[in-house]
């Protein structure tokens, strides 16, 4: 279902059908048949079909395997944890995690090498200013244990400590500006463990990076401190993933063109031919010689003014620009030859906002524009339709195929 507008002005609503240069406006209600040449479309617009998703009812169960939860050190009252259909809520009466033997509740699984883990800090009950929930990494169940933890308070906002010996206390740092709700990303890689923050699951920002020896295997998971003895705090935590490398499932990786045409998609691979896309959606390569950037969170416009530049480097969530030359894309990290650094690696699931590989060219504008269900845009000097879809010649790619079912929208340009 649609909509073609005409050069004239005319607009016809109904079923839309791909003919060979041409599209059929069907509408039974209103007694239409209408074929529209494609030298008379101005504008036409497809609705896409919003993925119908199963109701999952507000139960209770138990963690699902290989999760499991525990107190950690003396609590007054036992704690508990449970899996609900947005993810986990957990109760604890813990009252620290600072000093040099801890007192909290703890959702966990062994993980071992290197490990990423994110969640949306829904709800931690004020039970007192610095109750708290968060992300954490520890080396064992013991209430001394090494080990890194992020998290969001009541009403103080974030913090991040870090035990670097058994039974010492823990170093911390401080950030106000983290909320409840909110996202937290807490990731291991080596000896370098990074924190994370976000509003919103799509932009980045990063808190503090610490280096400190552990063990391979690790304890990784949710904790919760209620700071009041006896007294039992919730939390709710939602959307959490673990793995070595998690993408970010909010914003899909945007590839612009020097031609001003964008493709969305995960990034697999690039390298001095072509950028190849992952995922169930099968996307072609696009020649790397033709891309001028690739945006794997969004950009505010300050940011965005380091493209009109067109210098090369990565622009990393701790907010710095790392001049360089790219080198390619493989197993989620980029690699970037910089005069200071020499070779360095970012992951472009957690470092890397945006990547420049080029200076856009200025060129005339295009007199055809498509727009697909996923976000993408294609400028494009010719079009042909048929029954399949759109035939157009891209500026830098030239011939592309766009399938009729992925089409949002097709614009004749001024």
């Amino acid at each position: 279902m649609g909509y073609v507008q005409t050069r004239d002005g005319k607009i016809h609503e109904g079923h839309i059908r791909f003919e060979s240069n041409s599209v059929v406006v069907v509408n039974a209600a209103r007694e239409l048949w209408l074929e529209v040449p494609l030298t008379r479309i101005a504008t036409m617009a497809l609705e896409v079909m919003p993925e119908v998703k199963p109701q999952v009812a507000w139960e209770s169960r138990r963690l699902p395997e290989p999760w499991t939860n525990d107190d950690v050190g003396p609590v007054g009252r036992i704690g508990s944890a449970e899996y609900i259909s947005t993810g986990f809520r957990v109760r604890s009466s813990g009252t620290n995690v600072v000093a040099g033997r801890d007192s909290f509740h703890f959702v966990y699984k062994e993980v071992e090498g290197t490990s990423e883990i994110v969640a949306r800090v829904a709800k931690v009950q004020f039970t007192d200013p610095w109750a708290r929930a968060g992300l954490m990494m520890r080396e064992s169940l013991s209430p001394d244990s090494r080990n890194v933890f992020f998290s969001v308070t009541a009403g103080r906002g974030g913090v991040c400590h870090w035990r670097e010996r058994n039974g010492e206390e823990s170093s911390i740092s401080l950030d106000g500006l983290v909320p409840v709700p909110c996202w937290l990303k807490l990731k291991r890689d080596g000896e370098v463990f990074t924190a994370f923050k976000s509003t919103n699951g799509k932009s980045w920002s990063l808190v503090e990076r610490i280096t400190m020896r552990a063990a391979k295997r690790l304890f990784v998971g949710m904790a919760a401190v209620s700071m009041r003895e006896g007294v039992l705090s919730q939390s709710v935590f939602e959307q959490m993933e673990e793995a070595p490398s998690l993408r970010n499932r909010w914003f899909v990786p945007q590839v612009d063109l020097q031609s001003g045409s964008a493709q969305m998609g995960y990034v697999a691979s690039m390298d001095d031919t072509s950028v190849c896309f992952d995922g169930v959606a099968r996307k072609d390569p696009v020649s790397s010689a033709s891309v001028a950037s690739i945006r794997f969170q969004p950009l505010s416009p300050r940011k965005a003014t380091l493209f009109a530049s067109g210098r090369s480097g990565v622009l990393l969530t701790s907010g710095e620009f790392i001049d360089g030359e790219c080198r390619g894309i493989r197993g989620s990290k980029v690699t970037l030859s910089s005069i200071p650094l020499g070779l360095c690696h970012y992951d472009i699931n957690s470092e890397v906002v945006a990547l420049v590989l080029r200076k856009r060219v200025a060129a005339p504008k295009h007199p055809f524009e498509v727009r697909t269900a996923d976000g993408s845009m294609w400028l494009a000097l010719e079009v042909s339709f048929d029954p399949g879809g759109v035939l157009l010649r891209e500026p830098a790619l030239g011939l592309r195929r766009i399938p009729a079912h992925e089409i949002v929208e097709f614009r004749r340009r001024a």
